[in-house]
Order: C-alpha cells, then structure tokens, then sequence
C-alpha cells in the first residue's frame, strides 16, 4: 500500500496541475521552490511527496517533514532519509493543536531566517473507518478537527512583521 502513495505523489509532482507551469505543458518539470513544507510527511502521500522534494535535480534548500512523533516507530521511514538528506528538517506538529503549531513555526523560522516558506502542503489527516451505527461524536469531531480545523490552523499562521499583531508568529509565504 505504502509503494502506492509514493507512486501517486510521484504522479502529482511529474504531471502537476494545469495552469502551473505554463508553456510546458502543465507538468512541474520547471516548478522549484525554496522552502517546502509538508505535514503529515511520516507515511503515504506526505512521505512521498518528501521524497520526490528531495530527488529533484534541484531539490529545495529545505525540505521540512512535520509528523506528530519524530520519535516514534511510523517515523523511522522519514528519519533514515532525513540521515541522507542535509536539508531534510523533519519537525514536531499536531495539526489540531495552536501551541504545537506555534513551536513549529519557531522551528521552521530558526531555518528560514526571515526568507519565508515557499510551499505548505497541508496533507496531515486521519481516518475512522466506522459505521453509521458506531460512528461517534467524538470520533466524528476528531476526524473534522484534524483534516478541516487543522490544514486552517496550519494555513493561518504568518510570521511577525511590521503592522501585524504581534501574536502572530509562523510562515511567511515568500
């Protein structure tokens, strides 16, 4: 199943969407960016799309991988190609969780100093497989609050930067 993901994430890097990348056919063949940030990169699509990140002719400078436990056992694939890749930062984010994100953000700035992130790609989620019958709410508010509320969360964060509240703090998209 794993081989499966990173196939599709090699199809949405190879063929791109139309409108990117104009005059080349709308592949991503001429898409690089600088800073990329993927959440959800310990497994799957996430994964994949880190590993197509970092194969490219030119990769980008920094490649930051968020996963809710670095140190666990689903993050051992990530953290062995971190070993390879200099510019792999893999980084601590639970997506439903402001002070995570707010310490993510810090870590990810540590790197960038100033420059801004380039690309996030919000591709952390979860699935219950339940039934009508045994679906529950606070299965139902779980799933919502990591694959809706989260990618919002994650998307809102900008970096301080003259005129805007000084309670924000995280990715400036450059």
């Amino acid at each position: 199943m794993q081989r499966k993901w990173v196939q599709l994430a090699q199809l949405l890097l190879s063929r791109g969407t139309a409108g990117w990348d104009r005059g080349k056919g709308g592949t991503m063949a001429g898409f690089n960016v600088r800073s990329v940030l993927v959440t959800g990169a310990n497994r799957g699509i996430g994964l994949g799309l880190a590993k197509q990140f970092l194969g490219k002719s030119n990769p980008p400078e920094w490649v930051f991988a968020t996963c809710r436990d670095p140190e666990g056992a689903r993050a051992q694939e990530l953290k062995t190609l971190a070993s390879r890749h200099p510019n792999l930062v893999i980084v601590a984010l639970e997506v439903t969780d402001p002070a995570s994100i707010k310490a993510a953000a810090a870590r990810v700035e540590q790197h960038l100093k100033g420059s801004g992130l380039n690309l996030l790609i919000n591709n952390a989620g979860i699935v219950r497989l339940n039934t009508l019958e045994s679906e529950t709410p606070e299965d139902m508010s779980l799933v919502y609050a990591t694959n809706v509320t989260g990618p919002l969360l994650v998307s809102q964060v900008r970096a301080p930067t003259e005129g805007t509240s000084p309670a924000a703090l995280g990715f400036d998209f450059a």
